[in-house]
């Protein structure tokens, strides 16, 4: 029977008692680090956790009772304990900062790698402490620190980081795998990549157990101290052995079943084969079973998974990643009527197109003029979605596009998450789909729909890390109705850069990144964009210290420069009250990965509480931006030029709001106050 408690990623608190409560009679490995390295010396591999330094603090909150955690770990910059006033380490309680520790310590214990800190005394001789347990994790975007629950009248705390630092390093085949294969026999594509997030545990009679992992090694940890690259281990004791090596794809065996072979390095023997089975009513968590040897030399496992059953629905897929069930029927049924910036005019459907079309028969897309309509594709009702990018339908096998080659047309409609819907978005109505490439034998086309959102989509603010209560909002910048356009210095001015903030970039034409993109770099011939290359997307959080903003799109192409790295990008928003909305600017590529854009703006700028009035001349001064503006010019019918107007300026809504107090047309002797906003980015206040 498989264990209903799996470890890696996600650990749930059985795990916890498990693992952080461990009696001193278990350890059996217990070392401690030096300069944030540790090496572990069963297989000779150096963990380096130098990367996890930040020029800011970390912080996490805590679900339950809000309380927030602090903390840096090498840093090496800072002076030692005996030479500095403020921790490392702190929790912020109503208001009161508790000192849990100034200097990380680094252990390797059993497998468990971890920092700890000793802070202020907590009471009966005791101290407050903060163990930070680094988790290994193969995604590129792990998941945000976790704070383990806890009591008001706690001394010790646990924050989980899950963390690629603290895996052993995985093997060339399985670092971009899409753990994928598909079916020769009707073509369906079988995706187990949402089953290799995490390790999962199968009991043996005799008290040793299998750890299983597929798609993905082994994650290293606590008691689970296994060789590198193996995605069947034993553990008996602490023992630890290669029963297969992972496999970075699923196949189809000569019977027809979805299968992993997974060999050992060892030896010839043992090795394992998990054979995946339909599992509908079970979903995808119910684990491995061990069935036993099916020779002398390999071990069998059934996995039932509703990833292996062929009879999915119709226009629908699953987020690889996050396991979102995308669902969309709803767009089907219908004609969409398209027409490009060059004038022609596409008919499209999304998995059925009505009788009614204008299109050949079995066209899921075609181009119509007044003559006749030519075929850019079969429909296919099989939605798409590959771990980077967004869902798409591909329609193959239009009409001949060149006769020399004998290449076909065909279309690919492409599914992006609408983050400024349209009334009754979840009812089917969409932004108007934009025809976003036409040439080179290849039609595509963006949708825009509320149908292929997260239920948690990029949190577009943040709490500042330098002044605790104080929430930064980038949400004014976001822009549903055009993108970004970076202004860049270098010798290459054909090149553009494209950016929107906090959501995927607005379809335009001629602009073909991947769906879903929010940062884009693209070559301008001086009619349209070509050569688009996709710098990330917009999944990650904000980071705010001070008045600067962090925001990050990462899960870009493939880097040039290092193919096993992907592009991203880093926008630095810095206040400048006089710049409005501003426009981002490209600093660098760094290493040729990595783009970094400055972007100053006024919209995350702290309030102007007060704005002084000058009536010799009815207007408002901010000293700021050193700007007036004449009251009578924009709201002369209100008169409040006699009226001892006082103003405040919010760069968040961009707007100056004036307060004043007006006599009570009823009551002469009484007076009632008013309150208006004026717009003001465009004004310069």
């Amino acid at each position: 029977m498989a264990s209903r408690c799996p470890i890696g990623r996600r650990l749930s608190i059985c795990l916890v008692v498990l693992t952080l409560l461990a009696t001193a009679a278990q350890s059996k490995l217990l070392l401690n680090g030096t300069d944030c390295t540790i090496r572990e010396p069963l297989y000779n591999v150096t963990f380096d956790f130098n990367a996890l330094s930040s020029d800011l603090n970390h912080h996490v909150t805590s679900e339950e009772n809000g309380e927030r955690f602090f903390f840096n770990v090498c840093d090496k910059d800072q002076p030692a304990k005996d030479n500095r006033t403020d921790p490392r380490a702190y929790l912020m309680r109503h208001g009161t900062k508790i000192t849990l520790g100034y200097e990380p310590h680094l252990q390797l214990d059993n497998g468990r790698m971890q920092f700890s800190f000793v802070g202020e005394p907590c009471g009966n001789g005791s101290h407050y402490t903060l163990d930070i347990i680094l988790l290994c994790s193969y995604e590129r975007t792990p998941d945000a620190l976790r704070v383990i629950p806890h009591t008001p009248d706690q001394c010790r705390y646990f924050i989980f980081w899950d963390t690629p630092l603290a895996c052993q390093p995985l093997p060339t085949a399985l670092e971009t795998n899409r753990c994928t294969v598909r079916d020769g026999t009707n073509r369906h594509l079988y995706n187990l990549l949402p089953l290799g997030s995490a390790n999962h545990e199968v009991p043996l009679p005799d008290g040793a157990r299998f750890v299983v992992s597929v798609c993905k090694p082994v994650r290293y940890g606590h008691l689970t101290m296994c060789p590198p690259g193996v995605g069947v281990c034993l553990v008996n004791g602490t023992n630890y052995l290669d029963y297969g090596q992972a496999v970075p794809d699923p196949k189809i065996d000569a019977s027809g079943r979805l299968v992993m072979e997974m060999r050992s390095k060892s030896g010839p023997c043992p090795n394992s084969l998990i054979v995946f089975e339909c599992g509908k009513e079970e979903g995808v968590d119910t684990g491995p079973v061990y069935r036993g040897r099916k020779d002398n030399c390999t071990h069998e496992f059934v996995w039932r998974t509703s990833l292996a059953c062929r009879d999915t629905r119709p226009c629908s897929v699953s987020n690889p990643i996050t396991g979102t069930q995308y669902d969309l029927s709803l767009l089907a049924n219908r004609t969409y009527t398209l027409t490009s910036r060059d004038n022609r005019t596409y008919e499209v459907g999304v998995c059925h197109i009505p009788a009614s079309s204008h299109c050949p028969l079995d066209a899921g897309a075609c181009e119509v003029s007044p003559k006749q309509s030519v075929g850019l594709g079969v429909i296919s009702d099989e939605l798409q979605y590959e771990t980077t990018g967004a869902p798409y339908l591909l329609y193959r096998s239009g009409a001949v596009c060149d006769a020399a080659s004998g290449r076909r047309w065909e279309t690919r409609l492409e599914f992006i998450c609408e983050t400024d819907p349209v009334g009754g978005g979840r009812t089917g109505t969409i932004v108007p789909p934009i025809v976003v490439e036409n040439g080179e034998c290849q039609l595509v086309v963006h949708f825009e729909t509320v149908l292929v959102c997260e239920p948690a989509l990029m949190a577009c603010g943040a709490y500042n890390e330098s002044t605790i209560d104080q929430y930064v909002d980038l949400s004014p910048l976001m822009d549903s109705t055009r993108n970004y356009e970076a202004r860049a210095s270098g010798a290459n001015k054909d090149l553009r850069y494209f950016l929107n903030v906090c959501r995927p970039l607005v379809p335009q034409y001629g602009l073909s990144c991947r769906g879903g993109a929010a940062a884009c770099e693209a070559i301008f011939d001086g009619v349209t964009a070509r050569n688009e290359t996709t710098l990330g997307f917009p999944d990650v959080s904000l980071v705010v210290a001070g008045d600067t903003v962090l925001m990050k799109y990462l899960r870009g192409d493939p880097c040039p420069q290092d193919p096993v790295t992907n592009l991203s990008t880093t926008v630095t928003f810095h206040c400048l009250a006089t710049a409005g909305r501003g426009t981002p600017v490209l600093v660098e590529i760094e290493h040729g990965c990595h783009y970094r854009f400055d972007w100053a703006t006024a919209v995350i700028c702290p309030p102007e509480l007060t704005i002084p009035f000058e009536a010799s001349n009815c207007s408002f001064h901010n000293p700021a931006t050193a700007s007036w503006m004449a009251v009578n010019d924009v709201l002369g019918e209100l008169s409040l030029c006699d009226k001892q107007p006082v103003a405040s300026v919010d760069y968040r809504t961009g707007s100056l709001v004036i307060r004043y107090n007006e006599k009570d047309s009823s009551n002469c002797s009484s007076t009632n106050g008013k309150r208006v906003q004026v717009p003001i980015l465009k004004r310069g206040m």
